[in-house]
């Protein structure tokens, strides 16, 4: 799973980074990412779009948006299948913008949270879908959830689940815009061990509204994967 997540790179690096020719919003950034916050999602329409969106994804047959809370994730191994994804899997997909993400290892009666992203600090592209859910009273809410897969070598230890993470070359087939879903599945492979690090962070992130840069400066001592 992932429950929590950071993103600190400005708004015009990240539309730089997929090629978004118009900034609609702002957002200052995050160190503390949790469900139901709105945050930058990429998603293609006609162009790249950087939209605010809802984290936790909303069906459309939904009656309350609550929902969203337990559908912050979904499996990469039935999210086609799924009735709740099927449809934004095949025509709603996303790439969640993130500067790395939290994963807690269980350590003892503990849990120990750990920072992980890659190696070379790039930006981190997660694979999402994304739902415009409309209210009786007609509210338009986007949201959106993390595509998630068995972990790569460097999580098994800590996590036994993942987000799916693109490799640049993965965006366009992976957003539509080429035209090539018949090559989504295979974008859908962990990402590679050695291009990414972890090590141990403060408790401080176990509570979402401490939301600084301090959550992810390495404890004295941490152990680093």
């Amino acid at each position: 799973m992932c429950g929590r997540y950071v993103l600190s790179m400005s708004m015009k690096d990240i539309a730089r980074i997929f090629h978004v020719n118009q900034l609609l919003f702002d957002f200052e950034g995050s160190y503390n990412i949790a469900p139901s916050q709105t945050v930058p999602i990429v998603v293609h329409d006609k162009e790249a779009l950087l939209v605010p969106a809802r984290w936790g994804f909303i069906p459309a047959w939904a009656e309350d948006p609550a929902i969203g809370q337990r559908m912050i994730n979904a499996r990469a191994e039935t999210v086609a299948e799924k009735p709740a994804f099927r449809k934004a899997f095949h025509s709603q997909r996303s790439i969640v913008p993130a500067s790395g993400f939290y994963e807690w290892k269980t350590k003892g009666r503990t849990k120990q949270p750990i920072y992980i992203r890659l190696r070379t600090d790039r930006i981190m592209a997660m694979a999402g879908i994304y739902n415009t859910w409309v209210s009786r009273e007609g509210e338009r809410v986007e949201a959106f959830a993390i595509i998630t897969m068995p972990p790569n070598d460097l999580l098994k230890p800590i996590h036994n689940r993942m987000p799916a993470i693109l490799h640049e070359s993965d965006y366009e087939a992976w957003l539509g815009s080429n035209g090539a879903n018949d090559a989504v599945p295979s974008v859908l492979q962990p990402f590679p061990a050695d291009e990414m690090d972890a090590y141990e962070v403060s408790k401080r992130v176990n509570v979402p509204t401490n939301d600084s840069e301090e959550n992810i400066h390495p404890v004295r001592g941490s152990l680093m994967w």
